[in-house]
Order: C-alpha cells, then sequence, then structure tokens
C-alpha cells in the first residue's frame, strides 16, 4: 500500500510541508516572503513539500538543494473572490492540465474534494475533474492525492472533524480514485483508526488553520500516527509558528522516531 516514492523513508511514513496556500489566499500571514519560509521550512529536513508548479519554478534552485520531493497542486480553491479574504463562497477550479503537473516531476498531485456546498454544479465539476485527473495518471507511477474536507457552508464549522462525516468523505474520496487521502484528524485515536485501517489508501492527516500550539498540533500527529496514518501534510501550524524549522524537525521526530512529544519539543 505504500509502494510511492514519497513513502520510501526509514518509517514507511511521510513529513510533508503544504506551501500551496499562496495560489487561493495570497500572502499569507508568515508566508509574506515565499522564499524565506521555503528556506525556513527546508532546513528543517521534511520529506517533502508540496507547492504549486509555479512556485516550483520559480524557486527551483532552492528546492534542487534539498533532499526534499516535490508534490504539486492541481486545483485553484480560495474562500472567496475577494482577494486575501474569507468571505465565501468557496471557489474552486482545476488550473492546471495533467502535462505542466507531470513536468514538475512530483512524487504525488492533491487536489481537493470539498463537500457541503450549496452550489450542486460546483460539487459535480469538482467531482468530474478528481475522476479525470486520476484517469490521466494511471499508469503514471505519480499518486493522485484527494484532500477530503467539509467546507461548504450547508456543513457547520463543528462538524469538519466529526468522525461520521471524515470516514464517509474519505470512502467517497478513495472510490473516486484517490491513491493516498489527506485528511482532517478527528481528535482521538479511537474515532481516527477505523478511518485510518479502514482504508486501501494510505491517509495522512492535514493541519487547517494554525492553533497557536505546538505541542498541541503535535500531540495530534503523535495520535494520528498510533491510529494508523501515514504521516502528515500540513502547512499554517508549521510556517505560522516562530520556528519552522524547528517544528519540521519535531514532526520528523515523531513520524519517523515514535518520539513522546516531550521528547520531540523542549523548547
Amino acid at each position: 500500500m505504500t509502494e510511492y516514492d514519497l513513502f520510501d523513508t526509514r518509517s514507511g511514513n511521510a513529513v510533508v510541508v503544504a506551501l500551496d496556500h499562496g495560489i487561493g489566499t495570497g500572502a499569507v500571514d508568515g508566508f509574506q516572503n515565499p522564499l524565506a519560509t521555503l528556506e525556513s521550512v527546508l532546513d528543517g529536513e521534511p520529506d517533502g513539500v508540496l507547492v504549486s508548479p509555479a512556485f516550483a519554478e520559480h524557486y527551483a534552485d532552492t528546492l534542487a538543494t534539498s533532499s526534499a520531493e516535490l508534490l504539486v497542486t492541481a486545483d485553484f480553491v480560495s474562500p472567496s473572490s475577494h482577494p486575501g479574504e474569507d468571505v465565501g463562497p468557496l471557489v474552486q477550479q482545476r488550473a492546471f492540465d495533467t502535462e505542466s503537473l507531470l513536468a514538475c516531476d512530483p512524487v504525488g498531485i492533491k487536489t481537493v474534494l470539498a463537500f457541503g456546498r450549496q452550489d450542486h454544479r460546483a460539487f459535480e465539476r469538482n467531482v468530474e475533474y478528481i475522476t479525470t485527473l486520476a484517469s490521466e495518471l494511471d499508469g503514471t507511477g505519480v499518486p493522485l492525492i484527494v484532500e477530503t474536507v467539509l467546507w461548504g457552508t450547508a456543513v457547520p464549522d463543528r462538524l469538519e472533524t466529526d468522525p461520521t462525516y471524515v470516514a464517509n468523505a474519505c470512502r467517497i474520496g478513495w472510490e473516486l480514485g484517490a491513491d493516498i487521502l489527506k485528511a482532517p484528524y478527528t481528535g482521538t485515536p479511537e474515532s481516527f483508526t477505523p478511518i485510518a485501517t479502514n482504508a486501501p489508501v494510505p491517509v495522512m492527516i492535514l493541519g487547517g488553520p494554525a492553533s497557536g500550539s505546538v505541542p498541541a498540533v503535535l500531540e495530534d500527529v503523535a495520535e494520528a500516527m498510533d491510529s494508523g496514518s501515514h504521516g502528515l501534510i500540513i502547512g499554517r501550524s508549521i510556517w505560522q509558528t516562530p520556528d519552522p524549522t524547528a517544528v519540521v524537525r519535531a514532526l520528523r521526530d515523531i513520524v519517523h522516531g515514535d518520539a513522546h512529544v516531550e521528547e520531540a519539543w523542549s523548547t
């Protein structure tokens, strides 16, 4: 189940830092200087970074100096048509063709499957381009990573990590062709274990908005790993902290070394 290059690590799991936020939300806090943020992340030696194709092109030299694998995002997702604002409704469409994505030589291509929309046509288009992309990647050896999220206004925020909703979303995601799932952690090992272990594809956890507490994020990651997760694809909870390099290193200790949170984060 983990034959992909992304999981060619000593633990068979992966620490991936998401740096694809700029394409949908602009100059996010902590990410106004893309090169500085990238360098601070790479100094922590993550297994991979998730970026847009344009980001990969602009910072190719910096990325080439790192051992981090490259993952690219396939779609444009924004919480608003107002740049940098979160006033809704969700705007999403496929932004890059498969040829352009594969030209980046990635170890994974990520797209978002967003549930809870009021606009059924938008959801239908979302499903259509995911299944199309899955078909186009078939036989390339590059896995399709589907991020299953409950971002639509028809689903209350409190249900974004509801175990039943997340389990259903993940099931739909791999049935549509996902090779890897990127899913919310549901808050407890008891609720997340069935989601991670019942899926026939690797499940990695997403981060969401920065909580302001590094130990809390690390604890969630540790619990998710104990529940069968194959790692993480997290952004803001890493690079919106004062020391992204240290956070990446702590995540590596937990994901690859089974370190306790207290051992991984003593600052």
